[in-house]
């Protein structure tokens, strides 16, 4: 006996059981009961599954009120015994042994003997309580003492050596760790099992929860079984072995409804068709939702094929004569892919040999790694770049023709291939091994290995957006990739240069000496160092776009591969829209040019609503339309003062409003200022869930004569969106210090014209009520609206177009606002203002009340009518009524 194990009574079939494959889970979407589905075996087409294929049925609590039946359906051609039953039907009740099964019983034993205990099993469903095992016997004593209490109790004639019933003690000779049990009369072979040790009830031992030993267990998770019985009905039965392709399955409540419910179900002899190929499915048919319908799948057809694979990759480097590959490993899908005289082949590429022979100490190592354990797949040739394999020996009958063939799907394992290399003809990167022969293949060819000269490779990740203005960005990830172990030489060093409007974030040390905020990390999840150590990275240079960092160590036995992150930088703040890139350089083997990995973007942006105003030079508190500045994304904007600029000899007025109009962005409003051409906003809270955007409303600016002509340009700028420039100034402290380059983002907000000469307006202007036609020095001018006298005001009104045009103000001079109704007439140093119904004139931003309301409407032809000598002396034109004929005479300023 072995040490620190128990006794167990097993059957064979229990046994097998324990060597299924991994447990299948079936989880429906939505239906009450679910499915497992243990010892899916792999098989051929036509062909029969001997072993146990075990489906649990569990019900949740409450599931099952009264009894109720589904259908176990096999595909077409398809049969098999189902819980043994080879009758019409047959019931299992809870917490009955399955039919062939033997309870499980347990008793530790230490150092070849048993340890103090008694232990109680059946044989031919006779109990035998209470064999009283002591510390000293060994195991032909223990032996002994079984077959004592099997006569004794189960009045069967019973010994060690012999009778009716014959106890065997674990020897080398019979290759076993248990005692066997065997009735001579009934050739049922029962093993007295080393196991864990286990508690037993009531002299008999425990039920396992999961239905193990019995189709219906008596507990589910510590309670009773919600399922009493399972009655098992087969349809069109074959009399002669009891299997079948339909079965009926009658599921009966116990009394505790209210718990959890658990059965079982065991498909043998299971009968594969011909032809089939794929998942082998079985089909559960239920009127109800109490059984999900549905396919589980209880076993894996093969079509006679065979795959490859290989357990890694290694490195094949240059002057190498002796590299020995990975385990290469061939899977069949069923028994008898491989079969007498099929070859199997591994093929090289150009430039690559084996180095094994057929025999010998240089011959590959081929074992099973499960399936046929006496299979043996043995070299038949090595001919340079292929080698050849075939099956020599199996299980199978040497009588049959078909001999060797493999009895069970099977797994060889192939160590010790090894290959050399002649550079002259090798390619770099992967090499792959073709596969050939008469051997039918899921697949071709694997990847051995790769091959390459002391060189590498570099990949940028993708690039990510990086703002203007902003310290320690991150950059793309970037990959350096050896093509051969210690391409990166010890005591060399590599270089990574930055181009583009970006410089490596830095910082002042304690020694007053530049030195990166922040080193460059290796994503050790996406690399592959092999031993490669990289010291500290530092700059290189004075201009801060290079840094260094030395080999420390190289690599070993494979090449490295590493993944470089947290690459930062500060970004100019005038970037703009760009690339920043990333060359490799320095004294080692691994070099490239610039690859991209980052994109430039401005962090706000400057927009104005509607059309740009036209501003004179020279005159003052001129409107210009609404600024927005809308950020790219949260938390580009500091909480510090944000500053929009306007160009020298423009010096704009406190807006009317400034608030934010979107995101969590906070302004100080109470502080906002205005200094010669800034506006000034504080920032409070920058934007964390959303990003902002601040309109700027009601502004006026002050333009003077030298401004030139074209558009006027606001820019923005500021501590609050410039973080790596001191205000502007020449501080070497940060990497951008020229004085151009503070801003972020700019926009045209206006355009700049040369204001009209004031000795230029027109004299000798003559209007005549009712008539579309006026005089201008004696030439006769037209109008879609004649001057008019209010029936009610008893004022003259005149059309304010008109009436500018009269004055040879341009007419792009004269500005509609549709939405507040509203025309104003820009006049030199002269801004005029009129809104339809009010009584009043806006002069330079002034309000000036008149005796009578603008009109406006469509009894107005849709122009705005203003009475005339108020509009004539805002525009500093003097007037002269002449009432006999009604004419309105007008004379320069």
């Amino acid at each position: 006996m072995k040490n620190n194990k128990s006794l167990k009574v097993l059957s064979t079939a229990a046994i097998a059981a324990a060597l299924v494959a991994p447990t299948v889970a079936v989880q429906p979407a939505f239906a009450a009961s679910t499915y497992s589905v243990s010892g899916v075996q792999n098989a051929a087409a036509g062909s029969t599954i001997n072993e146990k294929t075990r489906i649990n049925v569990s019900l949740p609590a409450g599931t099952l009120y009264q009894s109720k039946t589904f259908q176990l359906r096999l595909p077409a051609e398809s049969t098999a015994i189902l819980n043994n039953v080879n009758k019409d039907a047959a019931t299992f009740s809870r917490g009955d042994v399955a039919a062939g099964v033997k309870q499980e019983v347990t008793t530790p034993v230490t150092s070849g003997a048993a340890k103090a205990g008694k232990i109680s099993f059946k044989v031919k469903d006779t109990l035998i309580n209470d064999v009283d095992i002591a510390d000293t016997d060994n195991e032909q004593e223990v032996a002994t003492k079984i077959a004592k209490a099997i006569k004794d109790q189960g009045k069967y004639d019973a010994s060690a050596n012999g009778a009716n019933v014959i106890v065997i003690a674990p020897t080398a000779a019979n290759n076993d760790d248990a005692l066997k049990i065997t009735d001579l009369a009934d050739p049922d072979d029962t093993k007295v099992k080393i196991g864990d040790s286990k508690t037993t009830k009531d002299g008999v031992a425990p039920v396992d929860s999961d239905g193990t030993n019995t189709y219906v267990p008596d507990k589910v998770d510590g309670q009773d079984n919600q399922v009493g019985s399972i009655t098992i009905k087969p349809k069109d039965r074959n009399t002669d072995d009891g299997s079948a392709q339909v079965f009926e399955i009658t599921v009966t409540p116990s009394a505790n409804t209210a718990n959890k419910g658990l059965f079982s179900l065991d498909l043998t002899k299971i009968k594969v068709p011909g032809g089939h190929s794929g998942a082998l499915n079985a089909t559960i048919d239920s009127s109800d939702d109490t059984f999900t319908n549905g396919e589980i799948k209880i076993a894996q057809v093969g079509n006679g094929s065979v795959t490859t694979s290989i357990d890694g990759t290694v490195a094949l480097t240059p002057g190498n004569k002796n590299d020995t590959l990975k385990t290469i490993r061939i899977k069949e899908d069923s028994a008898g892919a491989f079969a007498k005289g099929q070859k199997y082949k591994l093929e090289l590429p150009d430039g690559f040999e084996w180095v094994n022979s057929t025999t010998g100490s240089s011959a590959p190592k081929v074992t099973v790694a499960w399936g046929d354990k006496n299979a043996e797949l043995k070299v038949v040739s090595v001919n340079k770049d292929t080698i050849e394999f075939e099956l020599s020996k199996s299980s199978g009958n040497p009588a049959d023709s078909d001999y060797p063939s493999t009895t069970a799907a099977t797994q060889f394992a192939i160590d010790g291939l090894k290959v050399k290399v002649d550079d002259a003809d090798a390619e770099k990167g992967e090499v792959k091994v073709k596969i050939k022969g008469d051997v039918s293949r899921t697949n071709d060819s694997i990847v051995i290995g790769t091959f390459g000269t002391y060189e590498g490779d570099v990949k940028a990740g993708d690039a990510k957006t990086v703002y203007g203005g902003q310290t320690g960005e991150e950059l793309g990830s970037l990959t350096i990739k050896e093509d051969a172990p210690g391409t990166l030489q010890e005591d060399r060093t590599i270089k990574l240069k930055l181009t583009g409007n970006a410089k490596w974030a830095t910082r002042k040390d304690s020694n007053n000496k530049y030195v990166l905020k922040e080193q460059p990390q290796i994503k050790n999840a996406d690399s592959e160092k092999n031993g490669l150590k990289i010291g500290e990275w530092e700059l290189s240079g004075s201009d801060r776009t290079v840094i260094q960092a030395p080999i420390l160590k190289k690599s070993s036995t494979k090449p490295a591969k590493i993944v470089l992150e947290k690459l930062k930088v500060d970004v100019a703040p005038t970037a703009g829209k760009g690339d920043i890139s990333v060359a490799v350089e320095g004294t080692t083997g691994v070099k490239t040019d610039s690859l991209v990995l980052g994109k430039t973007a401005a962090p706000v942006e400057i927009s104005v609503d509607g059309e740009l105003a036209k501003i004179d030079a020279g005159l003052q508190q001129q409107s210009i339309p609404n600024i927005t500045i809308k950020e790219a994304t949260t938390d580009l904007i500091d909480e510090k003062d944000l500053v929009v600029k306007f160009p020298e000899g423009v010096k704009p007025a406190l807006p009317g409003k400034v608030e934010v109009t979107e995101g969590n962005l906070k302004i100080d409003s109470a502080k906002i200022t205005v200094e010669d051409n800034k506006i000034i906003i504080p920032i409070s809270k920058h934007s964390t869930t959303k990003a902002g955007i601040i309109k700027l409303s009601d502004i006026k600016v002050t333009s003077y004569r030298y401004v030139p002509e074209g558009d006027l340009k606001v820019k923005i700028t500021g501590p609050a969106v410039v973080k790596n420039i001191k205000d502007g100034t020449l501080d070497s402290d940060y990497p951008f210090n020229r004085p151009n380059d503070t801003h972020v983002a700019e926009g045209s907000v206006a355009k700049v014209v040369t204001p009209a000469d004031k000795n230029k307006y027109a004299e000798n202007i003559v209007f005549k009520i009712g008539s579309k036609t006026y005089t201008q020095d004696g030439k006769e001018m037209t109008m879609d609206v004649a001057p008019e006298v209010h029936p009610v005001y008893n004022r003259t009104y005149i059309p304010a177009a008109h009436f500018a045009a009269s004055l040879n103000i341009p007419a792009d001079k004269v500005v509609w606002n549709e939405a507040a109704k509203t025309v104003t007439i820009f006049a030199g140093d002269k801004i005029v203002s009129a809104t339809a119904g009010k009584k009043e004139l806006v002069v330079n931003g002034t309000p000036v009340q008149i005796d009578a309301p603008v009109n406006y409407g469509q009894h107005t032809g849709y122009r705005v009518m203003v009475p005339y000598t108020h509009l004539a002396l805002a525009l500093g034109a003097t007037v002269e009524w002449k009432a006999d004929t009604q004419e309105i005479f007008v004379n320069k300023r």
